[in-house]
């Protein structure tokens, strides 16, 4: 601690400087992780504030007397992911080891769930109906596909969207009116649609008829083309 509790100009200790840091270098890097005691849980909720999209690593839970409650509701993310919590004597030692890496994973199961019906609660907003609908033609027309994919720029992510995929006269009617939904809930004044080629211009015209034809709102169409 002799160096990351240096507290800076800023207000900010040093480590949490280090980790906002972090945070903005893996936009691009992707494969940047931060490592951090579940015995401080302070530290802990202060880097999850400067790092919300980081994994964190938080060794501590057993035998160094961390909690794994408390560590976890201070490291999670809003969705209920983003720690890895090593437990190994709390396990090996055990007397009866199965059972104890049992009850370790129902205890984070349990805060994980927590953390995820907080962030979907009442407060938050529900998706609607045109974005369900959206998301359902992705799955049905395989456009929207999960698992590990190898991205151009070499990053892996850990879903695909291709767009080429909307290729029937019936997907590309059911995707312009959830663009064209979306237009107009938004309340965002226009009065030209941009088709950015090659897959933007057939999507922007669509999306233009389909304003005309079911929210009467006639707007030209433009295109790099």
């Amino acid at each position: 601690n002799d160096f990351e509790t240096l507290e800076l100009k800023s207000g900010e200790m040093l480590y949490e400087t280090v980790a906002r840091k972090c945070e903005s270098w893996n936009s691009t890097s992707n494969n940047i992780g931060l490592v951090v005691g579940a015995t401080d849980v302070e530290a802990l909720a202060r880097t999850r504030k400067a790092a919300p999209s980081l994994w964190i690593l938080a060794p501590g839970v057993g035998f160094q007397g961390g909690n794994l409650e408390e560590a976890a509701n201070a490291g999670l993310m809003e969705n209920g992911s983003g720690l890895l919590v090593p437990v190994s004597r709390g396990i090996s030692r055990a007397e009866d080891p199965k059972s104890a890496a049992e009850e370790l994973c129902a205890a984070l199961n349990a805060v994980r769930q927590q953390k995820i019906n907080s962030s979907t609660g009442s407060g938050s907003t529900s998706i609607k109906k045109h974005q369900k609908d959206f998301f359902e033609l992705a799955l049905e027309c395989g456009v929207l596909k999960f698992g590990s994919f190898t991205l151009k720029s070499g990053r892996i992510s850990p879903y695909f969207f291709n767009a080429g995929l909307f290729s029937s006269g019936a997907a590309l009617s059911k995707l312009a009116k959830c663009y064209a939904e979306t237009i107009v809930q938004s309340g965002i004044k226009f009065d030209v649609l941009f088709g950015p080629a090659y897959k933007g211009i057939p999507l922007a015209s669509i999306i233009a008829v389909t304003l005309q034809n079911d929210f009467n709102i006639n707007v030209d169409v433009a295109y790099n083309r």
